[in-house]
């Protein structure tokens, strides 16, 4: 079950709205009045529209560090600026980013860019290659050696 990315309720059918340029993921009651990119869910489906689903394209080898909550707090306590202050700084709700700092709720890639520029800090880190995968002894063939691109 997922939770609406601004009232914080769980939901079973979630609405992909787009609010001040940025894609939330929130509850029917959180998307009156804002302009819905998509539904998922099994109450869309019984209410005879079909299912949708959003994928943002993301960039693979880039993925949120570790502890990215507490690197998120520990950065605005050095600030000395308070939740609240934070909050209304850089226009998100003071509870999404309280569970994004308890690391209940991950942030969208317009926050983590937020988050980022508002702190100073990168919140992500590129994934490296698995050796394993490229790795190929002179001589063998692959699959890959004989796909026409």
């Amino acid at each position: 079950m997922e939770e609406c990315e601004l009232c914080g309720r769980r939901i079973n059918e979630v609405y992909t709205i787009s609010l001040e340029n940025t894609d939330l993921r929130v509850c029917s009651s959180c998307s009156k009045g804002k302009k819905v990119l998509g539904v998922e869910g099994q109450a869309a489906n019984a209410k005879g529209r079909s299912s949708t689903r959003i994928v943002q394209k993301k960039d693979e080898s880039e993925t949120l560090i570790e502890n990215f909550g507490e690197a998120i707090r520990n950065a605005r306590e050095r600030m000395q600026l308070p939740l609240k202050v934070f909050a209304e700084m850089i226009n998100e709700k003071e509870g999404y980013l309280i569970r994004i700092e308890s690391e209940r709720a991950l942030p969208s890639d317009a926050l983590v860019k937020k988050l980022e520029n508002a702190l100073h800090m990168k919140l992500t880190t590129v994934k490296k290659d698995d050796p394993k995968i490229h790795s190929q002894r002179k001589g063998d063939a692959t699959l890959g050696d004989f796909i026409v691109r």
